[in-house]
């Protein structure tokens, strides 16, 4: 054990030595610090499994001296807790190492890979101590000028029995400290032999008497701090030009060409100035208005130095050429909007701005055919005639068909100046708005045949030329009823409810329409028909009317006579005693002598019919006696024809 660690501290005595034999020759900083959380593993070297021996935790802080672009010392101190081998419960591990790195370095590179190999101390609890032999792979990110992400992994040769671990790192690394200072003296970026510590304006070649910042207007005043760079004037005024000497810019002046005051924006202080500008009112524009002396005093709300009365684009900066609005270059084709042609479509400075899509040299908007190229006689089309008409067939609407230039190049058989495809007579000469026929009244009725509906019978041109019988306006094809005059498709409304006659039920007897035009039967008097039903009474057996029911086939009646438009039905109907034929029939002769009865009251036949249904119908069970009385009934069913 002694033999080793004489060994390891002799590899770094000689490590140190060779670091500090370079050191002069360093042109960076050669020191650097890390710090890693460690991951410790003392069982798969060991031969343990994971659950016996589970990995922990530890912490790594190290010093790191760079020997060159390739090689590198470092001493890390480590402390953690493990699980090793023989003792139950967590170690403390303690450890100091020396290592040497071999690396790959660029200066400007984002990965320096690297792999090391060193020895070391370790203790567990301060009881036991052995020699370790660290032996590894890492990689540093870099993620600032003198910054990395670390992750570093070891395998650790130990000379003790079962010592052997695996440490996984991930931390960071710091390299402290600047450039030597006489290496910075010979740095001069720019090549304007101001060294660049010394130089102000490093990347900008400038003169040394401005700390090497340049100086484009000459006036002694460093650009950088030049407020008018492009204008010879004072320090006084960070080199803006001051033509009455007031120390006041006579951007900012109000009177320039007057000395003055700063409180007075320049002016002399006996000037008036009634809008506060401080520019005097014999001086300003807009006295009444407070602006800047850039604008005679008149406001300028983006300060572009064109006043808002002037400025189209008042609120957006701009230069005076435009009227104070900002270069545009919409299509982004290098052309400002101003002077493109074509402002929204991209197209060469040669052509205005304007697309050439075919490259023919006629513009696209200009080109009749714009991805074929062409002639300029053709309007930017290939001369190509197909059908010989004379016309180039991209201007030719009809390619195949010879024409000529009055009708697009379409043929027009008839000569009438209507093209053949749209000619509804293309062998009959005819006017455009005829549709290129000739005025055809076959019936003499003053319509012409193509607007006359029934061309061979004469009518007028209020009925597109069909006959009108009843000379109502409504032809009779359309005449509902043709040989009467009426308003609604041709027919009367004799009762006038709104319902003419060929539809409504009751044609003379005004009505809803909801009703078919007849009159709605009064609720009470429905009420009246319905409660009949069982009121109507007969002798046992028979069809004989009881006298008690005289009463009720009255009021039927008289509801009946005072709606003589609508129809009734008397149905009978019985209980399922006895055999049913002979129920049916004797509903039906009870059906008829209610029938009989409203015929003598005055209500005509004509209107109604008898019906037996016997016992297909029960409004109740038949399985008691109330439910037997309520099926023997005789029903009135009132209604209209539609």
């Amino acid at each position: 054990m002694r033999k080793i660690l004489l060994i390891g501290l002799m590899l770094c005595g000689l490590m140190l030595n060779v670091a500090i034999g370079q050191e002069e020759d360093e042109s960076r900083s050669p020191h650097a610090m890390a710090a890693k959380v460690l991951f410790n593993d003392y069982a798969l070297p060991n031969g343990y499994d994971g659950d016996s021996l589970k990995m922990s935790n530890g912490l790594e802080i190290g010093y790191i001296r760079n020997i060159n672009d390739f090689m590198n010392i470092g001493f890390p101190v480590k402390v953690g807790i493990a699980n090793v081998p023989g003792f139950q419960n967590k170690r403390t591990i303690f450890s100091a190492d020396a290592i040497l790195q071999l690396q790959y370095f660029k200066e400007e590179a984002f990965l320096v890979p690297y792999v090391f190999g060193g020895g070391g101390i370790v203790t567990e609890n301060f009881e036991m101590t052995n020699v370790q032999f660290p032996v590894g792979l890492g990689l540093n990110f870099k993620i600032g000028d003198n910054s990395y992400l670390n992750v570093q992994g070891e395998y650790r040769f130990s000379e003790a029995v079962e010592r052997d671990n695996i440490q996984v790192g991930i931390g960071y690394l710091f390299r402290l400290g600047q450039r030597k200072f006489e290496d910075q003296l010979t740095q001069d970026r720019d090549g304007d032999t101001v060294p660049d510590i010394q130089d102000e304006c490093p990347d900008d070649p400038g003169l040394p008497g401005l700390l090497g910042c340049p100086d484009t207007d000459g006036d002694g005043v460093a650009d950088k701090i030049d407020e008018c760079p492009d204008e010879v004037g004072l320090a006084a005024t960070l080199g803006c030009p001051d033509m009455d000497g007031d120390g006041i810019k006579d951007m900012d002046d109000l009177c320039p060409s007057q000395e003055g005051t700063a409180a007075n924006n320049g002016c002399p202080e006996e000037n008036k100035d009634r809008d506060g500008d401080g520019m005097s009112d014999d001086l300003d524009a807009c006295p009444d208005e407070a602006g800047s002396a850039r604008t005679r005093g008149c406001p300028d709300n983006d300060n572009d130095g064109v006043p808002n009365d002037e400025d189209d684009c008042p609120n957006q900066a701009g230069p005076i050429s435009q009227q104070g609005c900002p270069s545009r270059d919409s299509d982004g084709d290098g052309i400002l909007d101003a002077q493109d042609a074509c402002p929204d479509v991209a197209g060469p400075l040669v052509l205005e701005g304007c697309p050439d899509t075919d490259g023919d040299g006629i513009i696209d908007k200009n080109d009749e055919c714009p991805e074929t190229p062409g002639s300029a006689q053709a309007n930017g089309c290939p001369y190509i005639d197909s059908d010989g008409d004379g016309i180039v067939d991209a201007k030719d609407n009809c390619p195949y068909q010879a024409g000529s230039t009055q009708t697009g190049g379409c043929p027009d058989a008839d000569g009438d100046g209507v093209v053949d495809s749209a000619d509804q007579c293309p062998n009959q000469a005819g006017p455009a708005e005829r549709g290129g026929c000739p005025f055809l009244d076959s019936d003499g009725d003053g319509v012409e045949d193509k607007n006359d509906e029934c061309p061979g019978q004469a009518g007028s041109l209020a009925t597109a030329g069909c006959p009108d019988t009843d000379q109502d306006g409504v032809a009779d094809r359309y005449d509902s009823c043709p040989q009467v005059p009426g308003p609604y498709n041709g027919c009367p409304d004799t009762d006038g409810d709104g319902v003419d006659d060929s539809k409504d039920s009751c044609p003379n007897t005004p009505g809803a329409v909801t009703n078919y035009g007849c009159p709605e039967i009064k609720p009470e008097e429905k009420v009246i028909i319905e409660n009949a039903a069982q009121a109507v009474k007969f002798e046992v057996g028979k069809a004989t009317l009881k006298a008690e029911s005289y009463a009720i086939l009255d009021q039927v009646a008289t509801i009946l006579l005072r709606y003589p438009d609508y129809k009734v039905r008397v149905e009978g109907h019985t209980d399922n005693t006895g055999r049913t034929s002979n129920n049916k029939e004797l509903s039906q002769e009870r059906a008829k002598s209610c029938y009989e009865y409203l015929a003598a009251k005055g209500v005509t036949r004509e209107r109604m019919q008898f019906l037996g249904l016997g016992e297909e119908k029960p409004i109740a069970t038949n399985d008691t006696e109330d439910g037997r009385e309520l099926n023997r009934r005789v029903e009135f069913v009132v209604y209209i024809i539609q």
